[in-house]
């Protein structure tokens, strides 16, 4: 990302384009609160995950994206990150402000603006594989914004967007196939079945039969992220069901799922949860005593 921060927000009164209602970025190393349900009336909100992966949810289902996806929101369309945190990751949004009647669009004439909005309104998925250029196209728009009096900078960034929306809808029509290959899908399998196991990078690359730096590269491409990442996220997976049975003991799941220590444990944890262990004991325990104060008739 352009600059040093772990978030960054721009408006259409910092960008000089009234047509993009935000363009937003965070690089987090850890988990922050979950994005609660909103609207954007009259807005497109395009969201593309530079790195990580990252769960969102539009009525009553659920998407998950990994590294080098995109995701849409409709206008009007309620959407949040369900019960999940926003995940430590890298991810940029654009709120793009869709004309309601014919009318100039991002400086294109009446006619283009007409079926630029068409184009983005009628994307036929709201959630496929994007391309490594937007994260390119948007850190230029960023450091182009940040950088010293430019009398054409507002020009440059305009049609910076126009070349990313561009892309997108091109991106919208392509094939979505993960095109994960059987030796990847064999160890994945692997992966998840034995979350207390540690799998070095270099016994996954033998498995696989390739070499580290190739298996690293293929595995990434496949998958969306790095595989020490995904072996790490099987871990918080499993941790997440163990501390919510009763009488859960923090120490006791952090060496059974291989953790040098609980200290340690909570650490990962909390990255990628923004929670404590402790807090998910005590939450499992407080939903627990919610339900025994419920009488049984009225939960049938």
């Amino acid at each position: 990302m352009a600059g040093h921060y772990d978030r960054l927000t721009l408006y259409p009164g910092q960008l000089g384009i009234p047509e993009v209602a935000m363009l937003g970025c965070y690089n987090y190393a850890r988990a922050r609160d979950r994005l609660i349900p909103h609207t954007h009336p009259g807005c497109l909100e395009i969201c593309y995950l530079a790195k990580g992966t990252q769960l969102y949810s539009v009525g009553n289902r659920e998407y998950v994206l990994t590294g080098g996806d995109i995701f849409v929101t409709f206008p009007g369309e309620r959407h949040s990150t369900g019960e999940s945190p926003e995940e430590k990751g890298h991810l940029y949004w654009v709120i793009i402000k869709i004309p309601s009647k014919a009318g100039p669009f991002l400086n294109c004439s009446r006619k283009d603006a007409s079926i630029l909005a068409q184009q983005l309104l009628s994307m036929p998925r709201r959630h496929f594989a994007g391309e490594p250029e937007l994260k390119t196209i948007l850190d230029n728009i960023i450091a182009t914004h940040k950088g010293g009096r430019n009398p054409l900078k507002h020009v440059m960034i305009q049609n910076k967007f126009v070349e990313f929306l561009l892309r997108v809808i091109a991106c919208s029509h392509r094939q979505f196939n993960p095109g994960i290959s059987p030796a990847i899908s064999a160890l994945l399998r692997q992966i998840e079945s034995n979350p207390q196991e540690t799998f070095p990078v270099g016994e996954l690359a033998s498995r696989a039969g390739l070499s580290v730096p190739r298996f690293k590269t293929r595995f990434k491409s496949e998958v969306g992220i790095p595989p020490a990442e995904y072996v790490m996220r099987c871990k918080i997976d499993a941790a997440k069901k163990l501390l919510s049975q009763p009488g859960a003991n923090v120490t006791a799941i952090s060496y059974e799922l291989n953790f040098s220590s609980s200290q340690y444990f909570a650490t990962v944890v909390r990255r990628y949860l923004g929670c404590t262990p402790r807090d998910l004991v005590r939450k499992a325990s407080q939903a627990k005593a919610g339900e025994k104060r419920i009488p049984a008739a009225s939960r049938s």
